[in-house]
């Protein structure tokens, strides 16, 4: 009895090319992921020519079989209509490298937020655009290269060590994550009495010389202190720098609240907020 299978060679040109790109994202390790930059030469190898490979994305798209995330970038659907690609795996298909995953998305990553951040940072040695899937804002912020540092994941999508990412959000405060929300993350990592943490001080300490901020340096080093007590917070002290002017707790806030001369700093954030996490879970 003849096989009711119909070879892939007489099937319609747009089945043959959504094989074509499933297979060519499957070798390249990034399925359902395609990019058009690397493997175009395998869909017209598939569809005959140029002209008909963009005939059938054209006719796959109409047919909801793939959606386009940003140019020559797309996602290949299930005979369901759905897709297993998250945010990070399309981040890390469309980033050159190196790159760097870092505030609020790493710190989700972690487990020290409970929060949905709308927007994910990506730091990179190069200007590229932004996008935007499912609701969901990707951010480049271009920095020196040597400024691309503290990478957790050796493969996959980059990450930023919890360290680095709270680093970054005490510094940046337009990238979405607030002081009492970097506060939260600090308290969840540091490790407690008879319990380890994920973020380990002497570490932090490191990090934090190597990032070479004193405003920076001075706002963790008061939240260690206030979430942890002046004694695990002393390795911060020689990081404050030499300035005598204060520096503000909330970079972006106004300049307003009590000081605290230990840390050179203008305490403009309410103090309650930032252990509110405690009591609210």
């Amino acid at each position: 009895m003849a096989s009711l299978a119909v070879p892939l060679s007489q099937r319609p040109l747009s089945e043959r090319a959504f094989v074509a790109m499933n297979r060519r994202a499957a070798d390249a390790g990034r399925a359902p992921i395609v990019r058009l930059d690397e493997d175009i030469e395998a869909l017209d190898a598939a569809t005959g020519s140029r002209r008909r490979s963009k005939d059938a994305l054209r006719q796959l798209g109409r047919d909801g079989r793939v959606r386009r995330v940003r140019r020559g970038v797309y996602l290949l659907e299930t005979p369901t209509g759905s897709t297993s690609a998250s945010l990070l795996p399309l981040i890390d298909a469309i980033t050159p490298r190196p790159y760097l995953v870092t505030a609020g998305s790493a710190l989700v990553e972690f487990s020290l937020s409970d929060q949905h951040f709308f927007r994910t940072v990506v730091l990179t040695p190069r200007r590229l655009d932004n996008w935007a899937w499912q609701g969901e804002e990707v951010r480049y912020a271009v920095v020196a290269p040597e400024r691309i540092w503290g990478l957790y994941t050796p493969n996959g999508p980059s990450i930023a060590v919890p360290e680095r990412a709270i680093l970054d959000c005490l510094a940046n405060p337009q990238w979405g994550v607030s002081v009492p929300q970097a506060a939260e993350a600090l308290d969840r990592g540091l490790p407690r009495p008879g319990q380890p943490g994920r973020i380990d001080v002497l570490n932090l300490a490191r990090a934090t010389e190597r990032y070479g901020s004193a405003a920076v340096a001075r706002r963790l080093g008061y939240l260690v202190d206030l979430l942890r007590g002046s004694a695990i917070a002393e390795p911060f002290l020689e990081l404050r720098g030499g300035s005598h002017k204060h520096v503000l707790l909330g970079s972006s806030g106004p300049d307003q609240g009590t000081s605290s001369p230990r840390w050179g700093l203008r305490i403009n954030v309410d103090p309650d907020a930032l252990v509110a996490h405690r009591i609210i879970g």
